[in-house]
């Protein structure tokens, strides 16, 4: 029988009396030995970096317990577990074997995490009951799962996970490759176990996957590669041994020439936490190195550690054995965190994420570095939405960055979206290993509000004075051609043909209702908002680039026509003005005007934007009618009213999670009086009421990956967002103007 020494040690009331070492011996348990083990290289000079231990709430004195009186740097803040703990991982419903002296089932700080035990789990005595009658393995199971939140000293890594305990080691240490591949055979039969923990090694060096094969025994070898095989193949840690040597045991060596063992296994050393912090976080001086192996190996703290031990105490233990556990607890916070990721892909990322800067750079000692969760557990690459495929690798499936996905929401159902939204969320996924993160649906959204147009900064401007020179061509032999400049930019442009059949307009409505009401708009001066009461709602100018025509055939009925400068929008409508006259040769465009129309939006619905995965077709239609009406009560006293309908059908795009929409009904109205020559000329008062734009039925689904599994599958959630707002906006606008010069005007403005 092949003896292998583990070194640990204990820590009485008296601490003046030092450290007590106690040798036993384990059986392919890590190795013992003292010695050695500081900074190799000669005079290259390395400092131990930190990583960045942010879950401060999750800082409590059972976290602080792992401290104890030796450490300044706690173990579980040298991995900055707590960064992990605040993302919500615990290990809840990681399973995880350990594979040791057994575990005592009756201590109060583990006996809830721990599986009913399985049949012969205790190869030693070929029994169901894996007592722990040494003590090593009830100390690596509170490493991994120590409860939290019990009113005990310290909770392990993973205080969630779920513990199944087998005891292949027995009272004195030693075992058997019967005893330790028996485990391992019942393990690999265990569909539920996840990760095995084993703080045992032997003690010798292999050269190839036979060698290390017959070193560390026929069955052990053939039942581990037997688990890494799996279609989900079962994760192993070992410990690297505690002889002070440039290679790690056996196990950590087969490693190097196994490639289904080396996907989903991991060799641990030991750093240390002096008290005096003269040789905190550099490899302890018991701990072999990674030598080797460094491709498949990590750091973690493994000196006079605080955990449970077979009698319901506590003891300090020191060795690989127990830098092992914190390792295997670390990847159930990361298997739990991250459910879309394979076990090899769950190594990987533990190995990638390490810590491997200055002292740890050195991979012959630390292999991949210090284990960092913190690094861990946050998005390794850049996170990115799926394309709506439901495989995470198939060769058609793209991803698009998270500044690539946007909807800007109209102001029409703003208020809807965002409500409706709230507290929803979806997956994205991390570029490097598609790593699944969640994030609020909401994110992607951003929304325009009618509310928001009426700010101090919207009202001043809609009360500044007219800055522009005007500039009008008359009895031009083709018509009449009109023009606005603004320091020498031109604003805007109207051209008229002789007998206005042909209207062209830029930054300019050509609809002839309109203009023959354009006087009012003087209220509102150049600003957007006011301005906006008296046109079609459907044509969504203000771009800066707009583009209008019109046909009037006679004065009775006519056809307009709108875009914008890179065409994502088109608008056509027919107007009908059936109380059109002349009088005294003078043409009215009339007091009453119908439409009825059509407009086509690119990648677009209710002038409301989308990239990415929000996007939606290249032509959404919305079909509208509307009355529009002025009556001059009076000379000087003017009303006006205007009210518009329509339905608009969203066309769906490839890839989109938007899948589906009802026809959205919406609407729009404003009545108002306008009185010039109020009291004094030049003076002019003018009323609206007004109802912007609003839905006022209709819906759209979202189709949003909310989970995805370690096959790699995504599934998908529907969420019905119902578009119309749980109020009605009506607006009340009082406008006083007065011109004192061709250059300044006195104007006030209530809303």
């Amino acid at each position: 029988m092949l003896r292998i020494k583990f070194n640990f040690f204990i820590v009485g009331f008296f601490k003046f009396l030092g450290l007590l070492t106690l040798s036993v011996f384990l059986q392919s348990c890590g190795g013992g030995g003292g010695g050695g083990g500081g900074a190799a290289g000669g005079g290259t000079s390395y400092t131990v970096t930190n990583c960045n231990d942010s879950g401060t709430a999750h800082q409590d004195a059972e976290y602080r317990g792992f401290n104890s009186a030796f450490h300044s740097v706690g173990p579980l803040a040298a991995i900055c577990a707590s960064s992990a703990y605040a993302r919500g991982a615990t290990g809840n419903g990681i399973q995880i074997a350990v594979v040791d002296t057994g575990v005592d089932a009756d201590h109060v700080d583990i006996n809830a995490n721990l599986v009913n035990f399985t049949s012969g789990s205790d190869t030693i005595n070929s029994d169901d009951n894996p007592a722990d009658d040494h003590g090593h393995g009830s100390h690596v199971a509170g490493i991994i799962a120590a409860e939290h939140n019990n009113n005990s000293t310290i909770h392990g890594v993973a205080y969630d996970a779920d513990l199944y305990t087998f005891k292949a080691f027995n009272s004195s240490g030693t075992s058997t490759d019967s005893s330790t591949g028996t485990a391992f055979g019942l393990i690999e039969a265990i569909a539920a176990i996840d990760i095995i923990n084993n703080s045992w090694g032997t003690n010798a060096d292999c050269s190839s996957a036979s060698s290390c094969r017959t070193i560390i025994g026929t069955t052990t070898y053939d039942n581990w590669e037997d688990m890494s095989q799996l279609s989900t193949p079962k994760i192993s840690v070992f410990a690297a041994g505690n002889d002070s040597e440039s290679q790690p045991s056996a196990e950590c060596q087969t490693m190097a020439y196994n490639s289904d063992i080396n996907a989903v296994s991991v060799c641990v050393v030991a750093v240390s936490h002096s008290s005096l912090g003269t040789d905190g976080g550099l490899l302890a001086d018991f701990s072999n190195q990674c030598g080797k192996v460094s491709d498949y190996c990590i750091a973690a703290p493994g000196d006079r550690i605080f955990s449970l031990n077979q009698n319901g105490g506590y003891s300090f233990k020191s060795g690989t054995s127990m830098a092992a556990p914190m390792v295997s607890g670390g990847l159930a916070l990361i298997m739990q965190e991250f459910s879309s990721l394979t076990p090899e892909q769950v190594v990987s990322r533990l190995l990638s994420t390490a810590n491997d800067t200055s002292e740890y750079s050195q991979s012959s000692k630390y292999g991949h570095g210090l284990m960092n969760l913190n690094a861990a557990t946050v998005a390794v690459g850049s996170l990115q939405t799926i394309n709506g495929s439901n495989l995470l690798d198939d060769l058609n499936t793209s991803y698009y960055d998270l500044v690539d996905n946007t909807f800007l929401s109209s102001a029409a159902f703003s208020n809807a979206i965002n409500r409706a939204l709230d507290g929803k969320v979806m997956e994205v996924y991390d570029s490097f290993d598609r790593a699944n993160f969640e994030v609020k649906v909401s994110d992607f959204f951003s929304s325009g509000s009618y509310v928001s147009h009426n700010t101090i900064e919207n009202h001043r401007s809609r009360l500044m004075q007219k800055n522009k020179q005007k500039k009008v061509n008359h009895n031009n032999l083709f018509g009449n051609f009109t023009f606005e400049v603004d320091q020498n930019l031109i604003q805007s442009t109207l051209f008229q043909s002789a007998g206005d059949f042909l209207t062209l307009g830029y930054n300019q409505s050509t609809n002839s209702f309109e203009n023959a009401v354009d006087p009012l708009s003087s209220l509102f001066n150049d600003n957007p908002f006011g301005n906006k009461y008296l046109v079609n709602p459907y044509f969504y100018t203000g771009s800066g680039q707009d583009y209008f025509m019109s046909f009037n055939s006679n004065d009775t009925y006519g056809f307009d026509t709108f875009t914008n400068a890179n065409s994502s929008d088109l608008g056509l409508t027919f107007n009908f003005n059936p109380l059109s006259s002349t009088h005294e040769d003078k043409k009215y465009a009339g007091d009453l005007q119908i439409v009825l129309g059509a407009n086509y939006e690119q990648n677009k619905f209710l002038n409301s934007t989308s990239t990415g995965v929000f996007s939606t077709g290249d032509m959404s239609n919305t079909n509208f009618t509307g009355l529009k009406y002025k009556k001059n009560i009076t000379d000087s006293l003017t009303f006006v009213g205007s009210g518009f309908a329509g339905y608009t059908y969203i066309d769906k795009a490839n890839d989109s999670y938007i899948t589906d929409s009802t026809p959205l009904l919406t609407s729009s109205f404003t009545l108002g009086l306008a009185k010039s020559n109020f009291i004094k000329k030049n003076q002019s008062l003018g009323f609206f009421i007004n109802q912007p734009q609003r839905v006022e039925k209709g819906n759209i689904n979202l189709r949003v990956p909310t989970s995805s599994d370690r096959d790699r599958t995504v599934t998908y959630s529907d969420l019905t967002v119902d578009l119309e707002p749980e109020e009605r906006q009506i607006n009340y606008d009082f406008v006083f103007n007065k011109s004192i010069t061709d250059m300044s005007n006195l104007s006030a403005n209530f809303t």
